[in-house]
């Protein structure tokens, strides 16, 4: 499908519109639409993804201006019909190579009527505009907008237009302006990969986990000291009192030290006993876990897992006290002295059971975990993409 976006600005101009058109615009993209975008102000933020920048649609250039003055003393003019004409001859000329048009907030907004009227001129012959609404300036106190005619354009719903409103509330003051219920009610999403600089690799890799599972993270070299196996069998305990759980493992091999390698082999092995290899990821085997990897690690990683027998001083603790990460780790020193506050210790002859049903406890009753759960689950832009835009888009 053929997408065409279009609104006052788009990136690098900063704002919250923009921000929804660029994680649209790149999701769309993805799933194999041609997505182009046209605007008053902009640059192209991705190669698949051309913005045409034409004046007539910014705010700021001189005739725009010139014919907002006309329309706001009640007296479009001739300014205001020129840039109308252009505008009309513009969109005719540019969406006619389009399967939908999506518009965002210009009609609802007051900033170029001109635009809005060719916008709905285009509407009524086309069949294929889609109004995404952010805001509605007609019922919004900040906005004083004169009671002219002209300016029912952005009071009145569009023939042959379905409007797209971001939140229930927004709904309701659409129902309450129009009085016509809106088409849908589709929220903003967190592209979180995006948002928190996450890395292609490590957003794969947790993809399917970061929604609904608990990911801990072992950030260590593959070392017999390190006693990685009793993080592997405290991943099983948790999955046998019904938590679901990923473990990351980031390090590599030591290539100072051979057995290593053998250290390793016996834990895959351990794994493929404990029937966990789809829980257990040997991060540096999937790729090289540079200092941008593994940033990304704890970025998305719910707390740190770190049963170590012997440690020298024990950074990764530091580490996660910087990403504002929990803490489950062996009680030995030199941990106990570092360790953050709150961090969960336990006895390195405890039961893995035991030590499973304490970091599950910790982390149901963690509110900033749910918090991040919920988040993940119920506004994730992919998710919302997939289940509600590209539906709407193929209706």
């Amino acid at each position: 499908m053929k997408i065409a976006i279009v609104h006052y600005s788009s990136c690098p101009v900063v704002g919250g519109v923009e921000t929804v058109i660029r994680q649209h615009a790149q999701l769309m993209s993805r799933h194999r639409h041609q997505v182009s975008i046209l605007c008053g102000e902009g640059t192209a933020f991705d190669k698949q993804i051309p913005t045409v920048a034409v004046p007539e649609l910014d705010s700021r250039d001189v005739a725009v201006r010139t014919a907002q003055q006309e329309a706001y003393q009640g007296q479009p003019g001739q300014a205001y019909f020129s840039l109308l004409k252009a505008l009309q001859k513009l969109f005719a000329q540019f969406f006619i190579r389009f399967d939908r048009v999506i518009v965002h907030n210009m009609f609802t907004m007051p900033f170029n009527l001109a635009a809005t009227q060719a916008l709905s001129s285009f509407a009524k012959h086309s069949g294929k505009t889609i109004a995404w609404t952010h805001d509605l300036a007609a019922v919004n106190p900040y906005y004083k907008i004169p009671c002219d005619q002209t300016f029912d354009l952005i009071r009145n719903r569009h023939q042959r237009v379905k409007y797209v409103i971001i939140s229930e509330s927004r709904a309701a003051e659409f129902k309450r302006l129009t009085g016509s219920e809106a088409d849908a009610i589709i929220p903003n999403g967190l592209d979180f990969p995006f948002t928190c600089a996450i890395t292609p690799e490590v957003a794969n890799l947790v993809q399917h986990d970061l929604a609904s599972s608990i990911i801990l993270l072992y950030p260590t070299r593959i070392l017999e000291r390190k006693n990685v196996e009793f993080a592997l069998r405290i991943v099983e305990a948790l999955q046998d009192i019904g938590a679901r759980v990923r473990l990351l493992i980031s390090g590599a091999l030591d290539p100072h030290n051979r057995s290593s390698a053998e250290y390793l082999v016996k834990l895959k092995q351990l794994a493929a006993e404990l029937q966990i290899q789809a829980s257990v990821a040997w991060v540096n085997e999937l790729f090289f876990v540079d200092e941008t990897q593994l940033r990304s690690l704890f970025m998305v990683a719910d707390a740190i897992l770190f049963p170590s027998k012997q440690e020298g001083f024990g950074l990764p603790l530091l580490e996660a006290a910087a990403y504002r990460l929990p803490v489950f780790c062996s009680n030995i020193e030199p941990l106990r002295s570092i360790a953050p506050s709150g961090t969960l210790s336990f006895d390195l002859g405890d039961t893995p059971r035991n030590i499973a049903e304490k970091i599950r406890n910790a982390v149901e009753t963690n509110d900033i975990f749910k918090s991040r759960k919920r988040l993940l689950r119920n506004y994730s832009a992919e998710r919302l993409y997939l289940d509600e835009i590209e539906p709407f888009l193929q209706d």
